[in-house]
């Protein structure tokens, strides 16, 4: 089989388990009366219930690409995971030189900072709008270090393996980088509960937020195309995003406290 086509099944078969597992997922939640329902409700809370959550997240987001890395039909070179692989370079430098990463290195400063500022000023505009709750959702920014580098790892390496595909297909890298972008959003729109997101204002922000880390991924590879510095700033961000969250929610908690007692 021509290795485009097998990425392209690959690449379809793993947006049909995503929609799938979104939709079980969205039925058992809106039918806790059903078997479906009744099953999340009997692994919630449950240790061997996280701990074979966690294995399925990691066989998915990992685990697919890297099988689909080993039979050839994924570059890494083409996502970002290395360069050019040049002989006279350390195994370290990952196929880049010195020069490209310098160059990938300044790219990452200047979207981080801009990243930031946007990142930080929007979080102050939703804490002036809830007051001390912020919206709950599994997209939020989390200061936990570890959580935050799970998930930007996770979404990172999905993303990447989404835009390999268009990559192979289409000849210009920035229409196929947009179409790799695209991709992840149909993946998105397919999820009832994204929808409830978009629709409900007290979680609209964390949509916004989804759209941010993808933006953020689809213009560091447009200018870089390193997956690794990808990772870095996507982590790094979410971890002091979701500490600037906690303190500001802190400080509108003990206004309104201050408030109340006086």
């Amino acid at each position: 089989m021509d290795l485009r086509i097998e990425l392209a099944l690959w690449t379809a078969g793993s947006v049909m388990l995503s929609v799938l597992g979104a939709q079980l997922a969205w039925r058992a939640q809106q039918r806790p009366a059903s078997w479906l329902g009744r099953f999340r409700s009997g692994w919630a809370g449950n240790r061997l219930g996280y701990a074979i959550l966690f294995l399925v997240r990691l066989a998915y987001y990992l685990g697919l690409p890297y099988a689909v890395l080993m039979r050839h039909a994924l570059s890494p070179v083409v996502i970002g995971l290395a360069g050019t692989q040049t002989p006279d370079l350390p195994w370290w430098m990952l196929g880049w030189n010195p020069g490209d990463w310098t160059e990938a290195i300044r790219w990452a400063a200047i979207l981080g900072v801009l990243a930031a500022a946007t990142l930080a000023l929007g979080w102050w505009n939703v804490s002036r709008a809830t007051g001390a709750e912020f919206p709950s959702g599994g997209v939020l920014p989390a200061p936990s270090l570890l959580v935050a580098a799970r998930e930007g790892i996770y979404a990172e390496i999905h993303w990447a393996f989404y835009r390999a595909a268009p990559l192979m297909f289409i000849a210009d890298s920035y229409w196929a980088t947009l179409a790799g972008a695209a991709l992840v959003i149909a993946e998105w729109a397919l999820d009832p509960a994204w929808h409830v997101g978009l629709a409900n204002g007290s979680r609209r922000e964390t949509v916004l937020m989804q759209l941010a880390w993808l933006a953020l991924s689809t213009s560091m590879f447009m200018l870089a195309r390193n997956v690794w510095l990808a990772i870095l700033l996507h982590v790094a961000l979410a971890w002091a995003v979701g500490e600037w969250a906690a303190l500001l929610a802190a400080k509108r908690a003990e206004k309104a406290l201050n408030a109340d007692e006086s």
